[in-house]
């Protein structure tokens, strides 16, 4: 083994290091301090670092530096996760001991101590202002209405002293909903809420033993609580008293929610009835229960959490996961297309197995190719953009089908201000159908001092064109040129007037555009050329808290021999990967996806919930059938229609 633990001694050897528990409340990471044991100038390690808020999705992983640290922009609010990535370069041996960050927080944790104040309003207290009034009778000895009164003063002093605080929600029966047959009522209103003391006969709370039923397994059904009168009373008004479908939460020790099942009076002192004796069972949420007042109903859902509640987004998960509607919903005719709402008829669906390990990972795909470019080929059903805050993926397969990638070189005479765009003259543009320039073409251009790149063209005529760049100066050099990169806009979100986000590809670029603006990824910085009739797939991670945009681009690995055709491995090559610095983009909902025709195969499209890691990419490339649906927007897997001849007389 070449890591043991914390050390590493090979080129190539990596540590992926996390936490335990994410930090809290930070506002801003000033830099970091580590120790490696066997660093030198020849031997080292390369730090990456990844972030999120959740521990479950992360960035792109970045260097390690202050700098990048310092860049984060985070919120108290959210927790922060962060995972490092120690590569070994050189050779020796390294041992990585601790690393830590500098954070600054929001003011650190602040301990609420419970107080307890004790007061005394020289209320119902049976020493003071008692008058004896012995003028109308004679000695009396079962005359016991003064220590019936001093047991009620008592009872109210232990509820005060010794009583558990609850919060207690008072029903009455809707009067409308009274049925003189059966005597009885069918719909209940919360009319009120509040703190009430309640005593626990002995102080023995309900045991936590479970106990079985044959029907389940349950916590005890049943136990009693005491409610001093006066205690309730003050609470909910003279004369007011529990009653069944009232129910109480116990935020001491339990945390838990009962209901009241009857109510009987004490035999107390001389049948004083200074309380109530209450029976409780467990708290049932019952839909005869109204709540006229919401603030009541917001205040008791922030209490109770159901099954449902606590499950039934996991199992909601597990029911698409395993059903797959956004897939296997997809085959039949238009009217029952649950992915596309249009699908052109002169668009060629072409069958043609692609293999991974093995493994098919599509059997159809678009030909683009077959349609005049430009057109819209589908619209998806699925019309849904995203805020500042979301993330997003983008995952697809593409072939391109060029015949011409690249144009002839032409010359530059000149750059003029074309209202306030660039306007760039030449000797004449090419007429030759395989080369001649249009609007929405791309074009590559050298041999200047401000426009130096990949531009699209916005204006064309018979010697110039007008690129979409603010004009900043005419300096050209001896050998100014540029030529026309064939270019595929593929897939555009868009309204009727705008256009929101688009994906294209030439041989050497792919650009990515949102909201007017253009994210140009350079492939031939990292010696790639998108070639004709070669199967790629891209994978686009935008993540907006993080302010990253990512492109990656793989293909299958080839094999030589008698096996040409077939991979065999378990993982795809990777040919390209940048990450650039964003600010954070939205985009409108209710919105129309589209394919455009282009010349260009496409399958498996896909849109994501999240960034996917990139750790997964080579599984979820490979995957014809999306395991984790839940975190789909979007799956098509360019199936054709299912038609059939409609029968109007079946016999």
């Amino acid at each position: 083994m070449a890591i043991n633990g914390s050390t590493t001694n090979e080129q190539g050897d990596s540590l992926l290091i996390s936490l335990q528990e994410p930090y809290e409340n930070v506002t801003e990471v000033t830099g970091y301090v580590d120790e490696v044991e066997g660093e030198s100038t020849e031997c080292f390690y390369d730090k990456y670092f990844r972030w999120g808020t959740d521990g479950v999705t992360y960035s792109d992983w970045t260097p390690l530096t202050n700098a990048n640290l310092q860049a984060l922009l985070l919120n108290p609010e959210d927790k922060f996760w962060v995972q490092y990535k120690y590569e070994h370069v050189g050779d020796c041996t390294l041992k990585f001991i601790s690393i830590a960050l500098e954070l600054v927080t929001d003011g650190g944790v602040i301990c609420k101590v419970p107080q307890i104040e004790c007061c005394d309003g020289q209320t119902l207290s049976g020493s003071q202002n008692l008058v004896i009034d012995c003028c109308d009778s004679t000695f009396n000895p079962y005359d016991l209405s003064r220590a019936s009164q001093m047991y009620s003063q008592l009872s109210k002093v232990a509820s005060d002293m010794f009583g558990f605080c609850v919060k207690y929600f008072k029903t009455e029966a809707d009067q409308r909903s009274k049925d003189v047959i059966l005597k009885e009522y069918t719909l209940f209103d919360v009319i009120k809420s509040g703190e009430v003391k309640i005593l626990v006969p002995d102080n023995e709370l309900p045991t936590r033993e479970i106990q079985f039923n044959p029907l389940m397994m349950d916590f005890p059904v049943q136990f009693e609580v005491h409610i001093v009168k006066s205690a309730f009373e003050e609470v909910f008004g003279l004369g007011s008293k529990p009653e069944m479908r009232d129910y109480l939460y116990f935020d001491q020790f339990m945390n838990r929610m009962y209901e009241v099942d009857a109510i009987a009076e004490a035999d107390d002192f001389t049948y004083t009835g200074s309380y109530w004796r209450v029976s409780l069972v467990p708290y049932q949420q019952r839909t005869a229960v109204m709540y006229p007042d919401k603030n009541i109903e917001d205040e008791k859902d922030s209490l109770v959490t159901s099954i449902e509640e606590e499950w039934g987004e996991e199992a909601n998960k597990e029911f698409d996961d395993v059903r797959k509607p956004n897939q296997y919903n997809t085959i039949g005719t238009l009217a029952n297309d649950y992915v596309r709402r249009i699908l052109d008829k002169k668009l060629l669906i072409n069958e043609y197995d692609l293999y991974n390990n093995w493994t098919i990972i599509s059997k159809y795909h678009y030909a683009l190719g077959s349609m005049r470019k430009g057109l819209e080929a589908v619209e998806y059903r699925y019309d849904g953009g995203w805020a500042a805050g979301d993330m997003r993926a983008f995952t697809s397969w593409f072939r391109p089908t060029y015949d011409t990638p690249i144009g002839s070189n032409i010359q530059i005479l000149s750059i003029n201000d074309s209202g306030g765009k660039a306007q760039i003259t030449t000797p004449g543009l090419p007429t030759l159908t395989s080369n001649t320039i249009s609007e929405g073409d791309w074009v590559k251009i050298v041999g200047t001092q401000s426009y130096n790149g990949l531009h699209k063209v916005i204006a064309v005529n018979s010697v110039a064109i007008t690129i979409d760049v603010d004009f900043s100066d005419s300096v050209i050099f001896g050998n100014a040129r540029f030529n026309k990169e064939a270019s595929n806009q593929f897939i555009v979100y868009e309204s009727d007037s705008q256009q929101y986000f688009t994906l294209t590809q030439t041989i050497n670029w792919f650009i990515i555009e949102t909201n007017g603006e253009y994210y140009k990824y350079d492939l031939s910085s990292q010696s790639l050329q998108l070639l004709k009739d070669n199967w790629y797939s891209f994978v686009i991670n935008l993540n907006n808290p993080a302010k990253q945009l990512s492109l990656f681009i793989y293909e299958t690995i080839k094999e030589t021999g008698n096996n040409v055709g077939i991979n065999r491995t378990a993982t795809l090559e990777s040919v390209f990967s940048e990450t650039k610095t964003i600010d954070a983009i939205s985009v409108p909902n209710d919105h129309s996806w589209k394919l455009l025709a282009s010349d260009l195969d496409l399958t498996n499209i896909r849109i994501w919930k999240k960034p996917i890691e990139e750790e997964e990419h080579d599984l979820v490339l490979s995957q014809y059938v999306v395991k984790d649906t839940h975190l789909t927007l979007l799956v098509d897997n360019a199936q054709p229609q299912l038609l059939l001849n409609r029968q109007t007389n079946p016999r």
